[in-house]
């Protein structure tokens, strides 16, 4: 994805934020024809700074644009996880995850074979029960890691 790309996922979330580029223009102490027209990538007379765009991403919470600029330099944009958890029991929720993970891994590998009832598909239950285990597992490998040092 380009930086024009880039921009017109940031431009789309501002015209359909709250007030749209007009609201956003007045909290910005800017005109709306300005801005409306620096986010166009189609008008070249007005270009958007970084720190306004840094603003606007702010102000609408533009996560497909953050995800966006994140991708674009092969990073993938994921929430902070809320770490509740201290030293060993940080470390024993992995290992209690990691176990669950392991677990359920090794049932779904015998069941997704080409004789079994969903042939090499997960269920649904099954891919909901996996992604939570897996989601739960890296928020406590993260929060561990920050334990750590890392």
């Amino acid at each position: 994805m380009n930086s024009k790309e880039i921009q017109r996922l940031l431009h789309r979330d501002c015209k359909n934020s709250s007030g749209g580029i007009t609201s956003l223009a007045y909290a910005l102490d800017k005109s709306p024809n300005i801005l409306s027209n620096k986010l166009n990538i189609d008008c070249e007379q007005n270009q958007l700074s970084f720190i306004e765009g840094l603003e606007l991403m702010a102000m609408v919470r533009s996560r497909a644009t953050l995800a966006a600029i994140a991708a674009e330099q092969g990073y993938l944009l994921v929430p902070i996880p809320e770490c509740q958890r201290s030293g060993m029991d940080k470390l024993k929720e992995v290992l209690s995850l990691s176990a669950q993970a392991g677990k359920l891994c090794g049932e779904y590998s015998r069941s997704i074979s080409a004789e079994s009832d969903l042939g090499e598909q997960l269920s649904i239950s099954e891919k909901r029960t996996l992604l939570d285990i897996l989601n739960r597992l890296q928020d406590s490998v993260q929060c561990l890691k920050w334990d750590l040092g890392q």
